[in-house]
């Protein structure tokens, strides 16, 4: 008969033990920590990380691996690597694999280890490789159907439910940061009101530019939803609440140049002030009321660390 393989049955009984115990999830935390526990009971004195073009990055797998893969990976980038042959290939100080899934390239899986255990390492490869190279062709699936279910159609902003989903994870994130964001609820009163004399046609065209000139304006970074009706809810990360009021400027400015009666009135809250989802948007929405009740143009309501409550009043023509 003939042998497909030099590994010892040791080597590949321990092959099968870590293939057993990549756990069957597409929760990429999930199967990484068990793939962690795997490599250090069956994959000794071999180190293995994952290496990202996400924020992520590098992954560690096993204790060493920083160590064992910090000059390759500072001296390369992911992109670039990508780009190269995703076959087992020797770099400086060990080996990497392609994690490839229907011809697309998700990351790289780096091995480092004794030269004489080349031929473990390689098979290690092709056992881990082959269901991380799944689970990203999953996971980026799922983004993508989340992103046609979780945006306005007419508007291309997010959608209420989405945003309240995200936002959760999002504030979470925040307390242990410590970062700073804002929320702004901005409402279009004279649009409302008009909306019911309009055409449905009409009011659809006018409210598509809105979203139009959202997308304009704010950073790849900000968050913009349809929040209620014609109503438009902002979170800007990494920024104060004065910062955010000047992006707001330069929102009203582009509306009014579409339509005089897209006239904003807004209410804007700090993470400064509470890191609570809800009570965040409570308290944006207090600040639209008053807002409303202030009487003047383009009004943004909101307020400063030490300054109190701070009203922007646009001008009069």
């Amino acid at each position: 008969m003939e042998t497909l393989t030099t590994l010892s049955q040791e080597e590949l009984q321990h092959l099968v033990a870590v293939s057993t115990k990549i756990p069957p999830s597409t929760n990429l935390e999930y199967v990484t920590n068990g793939l962690k526990e795997a490599l250090a009971q069956e994959a000794t004195n071999i180190e293995a990380a994952l290496w990202w073009p996400t924020p992520e990055g590098f992954v560690p797998l096993t204790s060493g691996a920083s160590d064992a893969f910090d000059a390759y990976v500072n001296s390369h980038e992911i992109e670039e690597v990508s780009l190269e042959s995703n076959d087992f290939t020797a770099i400086e100080g060990g080996y990497r694999q392609g994690l490839v899934a229907n011809r697309q390239t998700f990351g790289q899986l780096l091995l480092a280890g004794d030269s004489s255990r080349e031929e473990f390492i390689r098979a290690l490869s092709s056992v881990v490789a082959s269901p991380l190279g799944l689970i990203a062709l999953s996971l980026q699936l799922g983004e993508e159907v989340a992103k046609r279910t979780s945006t306005d159609k007419l508007t291309g902003l997010w959608n209420r439910q989405y945003f309240n989903e995200r936002f959760r994870e999002e504030c979470e994130r925040l307390v242990r940061s410590k970062e700073t964001g804002a929320i702004a609820l901005v409402s279009l009163d004279n649009f409302s009101a008009l909306a019911r004399t309009m055409a449905t046609d009409e009011q659809n065209a006018l409210f598509a530019q809105v979203g139009q000139a959202v997308r304009q304006v704010i950073r790849q970074t900000d968050w913009g939803v349809r929040w209620d009706n014609f109503d438009l809810l902002f979170y800007f990360p990494s920024t104060s609440a004065e910062a955010a009021v000047e992006v707001l400027k330069r929102l009203a400015r582009k509306l009014l140049s579409i339509s005089p009666i897209l006239e904003p009135l807004t209410g804007v809250s700090s993470t400064v002030e509470t890191t609570s989802p809800r009570a965040l948007i409570q308290l944006a929405t207090r600040r639209l009321d008053l807002a409303r009740k202030d009487g003047g143009r383009r009004v943004i309501c909101f307020a400063t660390p030490g300054g109190g409550l701070q009203f922007y009043r646009e001008a009069e023509a």
